[in-house]
């Protein structure tokens, strides 16, 4: 039973905490491998108390990220290449097929971190304010400013590119 309801989670969630993953690491494989460690540890350790699966799998899958980056700064060997731009944009271009969502996306790849982060959470991965406010660590009050200035700023973006 609990093999059932992983994979309908699994089904329902993989792409959209893919998008968000990809968004943070810029690197498809890692982003692959951040969900899947996700996914092992709702499959390992979710007990049914979770009121939100959703913002509870970004939030860890944005912990791993983190843990990722500071295995990085102890180890530099693990770090990232210098194409890691490019790859951005080709994965996403490959998760994302419509060419509005690609301007689009681009666009938000060029927000800074905290910025880029609310925006996807919210509008690519419906996430409330309250969700995305669990799944950073931010007050809602501070996560509804970032996505003030966010949007802001990719206003901007999108009628300097036209």
């Amino acid at each position: 039973m609990k093999q059932d309801a992983l994979d309908a989670l699994f089904r329902a969630y993989y792409h959209e905490a893919l998008l968000y993953t990809l968004s943070l690491s810029g690197d498809k494989s890692t982003a692959e491998d951040i969900v899947a460690d996700a996914f092992f540890k709702a499959l390992t350790s979710a007990d049914g108390s979770i009121e939100n699966f959703k913002a509870w799998l970004f939030a860890v899958c944005r912990n791993e990220f983190l843990t990722l980056c500071r295995r990085r700064k102890r180890h530099p060997e693990v770090a990232l290449d210098a194409s890691e731009k490019e790859r951005r944009d080709e994965m996403a271009d490959t998760i994302i097929r419509r060419e509005e969502y690609r301007a689009l996306y681009h666009a938000v790849s060029l927000l800074p971190g905290l910025q880029r982060e609310v925006i996807t959470l919210h509008y690519f991965s419906g996430l409330s304010v309250k969700d995305i406010s669990a799944v950073t660590g931010k007050s809602a009050s501070n996560v509804k400013v970032l996505l003030h200035r966010a949007r802001a700023q990719l206003k901007t973006i999108l009628e300097g590119t036209q």
